[in-house]
């Protein structure tokens, strides 16, 4: 885990893994030209993304959003602000 994300607007896992689900969709990842294949798993309450060079993981637990990120060597450098920026996202919506 890199990243932890209490909830402050919505008060349950599954309220919130339904908002990011609905936010975190394949038009949305193609905002930044990058290329994923996003993987929904409603039974634990996970979001995977996958592409060219990284992985990234939101598992939606009782009381905050748990976030794994995994990038390629080239990557590495933006892992910071990756991070940050999913940070800020879920905060906003979560």
């Amino acid at each position: 885990m890199d990243l932890k994300v209490r909830y402050s607007k919505l008060s349950s896992k599954e309220e919130a893994y339904k908002e990011a689900c609905s936010i975190i969709t394949p038009e949305y990842i193609e905002k930044w030209k990058v290329k994923a294949d996003i993987t929904y798993d409603d039974y634990s309450s996970r979001i995977k993304a996958k592409g060219k060079g990284f992985t990234l993981e939101l598992a939606f637990k009782e009381e905050a959003a748990e976030v794994s990120c995994d990038l390629s060597f080239m990557l590495k450098p933006f892992k910071k602000t990756v991070l940050e920026t999913i940070e800020n996202k879920l905060k906003k919506h979560i």
